[in-house]
Parts: C-alpha cells; structure tokens; sequence
C-alpha cells in the first residue's frame, strides 16, 4: 500500500490539515471580512507554517472556499477515462466528485459569498480551470466539439443545482441528480420550448 493512499495515516492528516486550513480561514473571514484577513492570520488560527499552507492551498480566498489547487485528482482522471458508460453519465459521476465538498460547506459558503465579492470571483476562477481541465480529459475520450458540448451540458446541470430555487437549498449535486438535470434539460430543449 502506498504512504499517501486513501484511508492511511498520512491521508488522515492530510486531510485533517486541510480542514483546519480551510475552517480558520472560513471563520477569519466571517469574522473580520476577507480583506481584513492574511496568510499569517489564518496560518496561526490553524497552527501551521505558511510553506505549508500553500501546499494546500493556492490564496486565502481558495482556502476560505475550501477549493483544492486542483479541481481533478490523478485517481478520478484515472477512473474517468477508464469507465465505460456514456460520456455525459461519466462526466455526470466525474463532475459531481469535484464539485462536493465536506457536508455542510456549501450553505455557509454561500451565506458568506453575499457580502464578500472577492470569493466570487475566486470561485469563478477556480471553476473556469476546473471546467478546461474536464474539456481537456473529455477530448480523450471522443471528439473536442463533442467534448465541450457535453461538458457545457452537465456543468449547466450543475449550475442548476447551485440555484437554490432548483435544489431546495442544497447546492450539492449527486451524479444521479446530475444524470436526471441533464435528461430535463434534454427534454426541455427538444420540447421546442
């Protein structure tokens, strides 16, 4: 077994830093506003150095929306271009990977995002990147026009379910909420609507 592999010691504390990172910059900026918090002020919250915060983290706006520096891991590359479903249903299990974070960080995040705009445009950035770089491992699979379609099809779905009106305020999308977003708007669209 590996030394970094899911479920072993390491993992666990890496995992458990990264937390702390991400919860002493989510309260620091709930406190005094983003601005008003450094790299410093969340690495003594979290008891960590600076150098080891940026192994985690890319900015202290990622850090308060708990967002990795990469949004796709070797392991779910790995399983995505290794599967063998339809490519929308296999975006739909790679995307909905991504966009989950631990229970209970999307309400609050969203809570804090509608007084600090700088997080916005942070997760704009982030989401952007993360979108290229499932275009990218889609056009592995078939054909780059057929990749950026269905990857602009499933990200809408899950755009969807970032609207709290459409997912009762959850904000977090299963890949079978994904898969049946996706088969609405599908409809929708061939409905002549």
């Amino acid at each position: 077994m590996r030394e970094d592999a899911p479920g072993t010691l390491r993992e666990r504390k890496k995992e458990r830093t990264r937390r702390a990172i991400h919860d002493a910059a989510f309260a620091l900026a709930a406190e005094r506003g983003l601005a008003q918090v450094t790299v410093a002020d969340v690495c003594a919250e979290a008891g960590i150095s600076e150098r080891t915060f940026f192994n985690y983290f890319p900015s202290k706006a990622a850090a308060t929306l708990g967002l990795p520096a990469t949004a796709l891991s070797e392991e779910q590359e790995r399983r995505f271009l290794e599967a063998h479903s339809t490519l929308v249903d296999d975006l739909c299990e790679l995307v909905a990977g991504i966009a989950g974070g631990p229970e209970g960080d999307i309400p609050r995040i969203k809570e804090l995002m509608g007084f600090e705009p700088d997080l916005l445009a942070a997760l704009h950035q982030w989401s952007s990147g993360a979108r290229k770089g499932v275009i990218r491992l889609a056009e592995q699979r078939t054909t780059p026009e057929t990749a950026r379609l269905a990857v602009a099809l499933v990200f809408a779905a899950l755009m969807l379910h970032a609207d709290a009106a459409y997912s009762a305020g959850t904000g977090r999308a299963t890949p079978a909420q994904l898969r049946a977003t996706v088969a609405r708007l599908c409809q929708v669209g061939g409905s002549g609507v």
